[in-house]
């Protein structure tokens, strides 16, 4: 018999070469979850550095790639070992406070969510530093993908997709929560970056209930690996291929 309990949390942290912060985000998200069921999952993706040997001595559950395959590929393998009915990715930089977890988690107990997106950029939300062009391209990005799911996509799917206006002010970040039963309905392809954004389509196609929460963020320009018009160019080439294929399907 399954002894899993029903509001286990399973976070999860995809982590490349991140000796110098890994072990803190550990202990910090351990002591953010107290007296909440709660496990730690980190993927070591490719690590050339003592991420993973840190993270295990932590006493976390280790995935390890012997080479990069990508964020979204690291997501992919922490899902398959998470046993909790709520997912939580944290990146493993260090650039997010793992005390906004119970935040981001909360519309998900309160079952007014299936999927919540922490936000950088909600009036509630404290980012001390935002670098120019990576605020102006997520700005961007967030209102094309917020176009894309409130009106592209229910016409792409003949409206068996709500006809709606759905806000998304941060896209791109990597801090977000999902149902395990959520995530089950996603069709993600994706193994960068992109999937962050693909997820937010999915979701969208899936008719999950997508929600936004404020969090704190340190977000230095120098510990981030996306590349705004690499990165940005494959996020919009995938979603035009997945409209394509929603009308194909029609």
């Amino acid at each position: 018999m399954d002894q899993t309990p029903a509001n286990l949390v399973s976070v999860i942290i995809p982590a490349r070469d991140e000796a110098g912060s890994i072990g803190s985000l550990i202990s910090s998200i351990k002591k953010s979850l107290t007296g909440l069921p709660h496990e730690i999952i980190v993927v070591d993706d490719g690590s050339k550095d003592r991420t993973g040997e840190i993270a295990r001595g932590n006493g976390t559950v280790i995935v390890s790639h012997e080479k990069n395959l990508g964020k979204g590929a690291a997501m992919k393998a922490g899902v398959q070992h998470a046993r909790g009915n709520i997912i939580v990715f944290l990146d493993g930089d260090g650039a997010h406070d793992p005390r906004d977890i119970l935040g981001v988690i909360a519309p998900v107990l309160r079952g007014e969510a299936d999927f919540v997106i922490g936000s950088r950029a909600l009036p509630q939300s404290e980012v001390p530093f935002s670098p120019l062009t990576r605020r102006l391209s997520n700005n961007l990005a967030s209102f094309v993908i917020s176009v894309i799911i409130s009106f592209l996509l229910p016409l792409a799917t003949l409206f068996k997709c709500p006809l709606k206006y759905i806000k998304v002010t941060d896209c791109t970040s990597g801090f977000r929560a999902i149902t395990k039963r959520g995530w089950q309905k996603l069709d993600l392809r994706s193994q960068g970056f992109e999937i962050e954004t693909e997820m937010i389509y999915e979701a969208a196609r899936s008719k999950l209930t997508i929600t936004e929460a404020p969090i704190s963020c340190n977000w230095d320009s120098q510990l981030s690996r996306l590349s705004i018009f690499k990165d940005g160019m494959r996020t919009l080439s995938l979603l035009a291929g997945r409209l394509m294929g929603n009308i194909g399907r029609r």
